[in-house]
């Protein structure tokens, strides 16, 4: 390539950067807080950072072009550190102040909207709460769940450029998953390329229906009678018979088999009480009945043990008060054997009892002298 070529690649990288310049000088004009932003503001500051996004993505190619080209490795990759750092950085502060941003009232339908149903209405800048994404780390058990979510959320949502997908896509990978787009740079183009890879890796329906199969018999055994046990086997069985479902298995006739499997699950107790109820009905039980079995039961067990540390309870107290009353009725019978013992003899505050072993029990003794004392004046 020319040296005119490469010029000229440098001074369009120049301009990437001024047109950064501008979006931190215009940042930098914003309030403090999110909360301070008018409607307007916040319209502006969405397509603005719309732009940036787009910006970046420019910005990514050129140089990476730049970089095959120079021989100054020190140049190569100090000038991408600068622009993502600045990137990044603003890119950051501009979605904090959105995300605290007041959200517009929705605008009242017009009569002429009214009468035409509304159709054809396209309305740009819909400030909607804020949904989290999950994250996908690999895990086949979560894959369908991740991947409903994230198409209906983002994938099929035509008002989100494909960087910005990517964007997404990315923050919400973790672990094994994340390392199959890592390789991949973060442009527009690209996002197609990561998100069939992802579907190649992980919609693979032989090993989704494997994964959940063996999901079902890798239940916990329950040693004890435990609800929260109980429960963990219900749900563990309705959401993987609803993942099996949706991978076109016929779960419907599954029934004895499904019970078979949990029913090797149960402590003893409870396998004895299945038994029991199988026998009181006069066909084979459906998995309906299991599970609403099984939740009967659960409800029973924690019903009885919440019965039971309130019976505990009372006992402990129960106990301490006994304790109370025995430790007062000891006292006042201590007391009485002295007033029989020391009745008639005044107390003498020079010599002291040899029984007396402090200033406190002195104290003590010349209160109960002195009641003593009043009652003989009494009397």
């Amino acid at each position: 390539m020319s040296v005119a070529k490469l010029g000229e690649l440098v001074k369009k990288r120049g301009s990437y950067k001024a047109k950064m310049t501008q979006f931190m000088t215009f940042l930098k004009l914003m309030p403090d807080s999110g909360h301070s932003l008018t409607p307007s503001q916040v319209l502006e500051l969405e397509m603005r950072v719309s732009r940036l996004e787009v910006l970046y993505s420019e910005f990514d190619a050129l140089q990476t072009e730049l970089e095959l080209l120079s021989e100054d490795v020190d140049e190569r990759y100090s000038e991408r550190e600068q622009f993502e750092t600045q990137y990044y950085a603003q890119l950051s502060r501009a979605r904090e102040l959105l995300a605290a941003a007041p959200a517009p009232a929705a605008p009242a339908p017009s009569l002429d909207g009214a009468r035409s149903g509304g159709s054809g209405c396209k309305h740009d800048f819909v400030r909607l709460p804020k949904i989290d994404l999950p994250h996908f780390d690999g895990d086949y058990q979560h894959w369908l769940q991740f991947r409903d979510t994230y198409i209906s959320l983002i994938h099929n949502n035509s008002s989100i450029s494909n960087i910005n997908k990517f964007h997404y896509l990315r923050a919400a990978l973790k672990g094994s998953a994340s390392i199959i787009v890592q390789s991949l740079d973060l442009t527009e183009a690209n996002y197609d390329i990561a998100w069939q890879l992802l579907s190649e890796r992980y919609d693979n329906t032989r090993l989704l229906v494997n994964n959940h199969v063996q999901a079902l018999f890798n239940v916990e055994p329950i040693q004890r009678e435990s609800s929260q046990a109980l429960r963990n086997v219900i749900d563990v069985t309705n959401k993987n018979l609803r993942a099996l479902s949706s991978l076109g298995e016929p779960v419907d006739n599954w029934d004895t088999l499904i019970i078979f499997i949990m029913t090797k699950k149960l402590d003893p107790s409870t396998n004895r009480q299945w038994e029991e109820f199988k026998n009181s009905i006069n066909s084979s039980p459906s998995l309906k009945q299991f599970t609403s079995f099984l939740s009967n039961r659960a409800d029973l067990i924690e019903t009885l043990n919440d019965n039971s540390k309130f019976v505990n309870k009372n006992k402990s107290s129960s106990s301490s008060s006994a304790t109370t009353i025995s430790s007062h009725q000891d006292s006042n019978k201590q007391i009485k054997n002295f007033h029989s013992t020391t009745k008639h003899k005044p107390f003498q505050h020079k010599n002291k009892c040899p029984m007396i072993k402090n200033d406190q029990m002195l104290i003590f003794y010349s209160l109960v002298n002195l009641l003593e004392n009043s009652t003989l004046r009494q009397e």
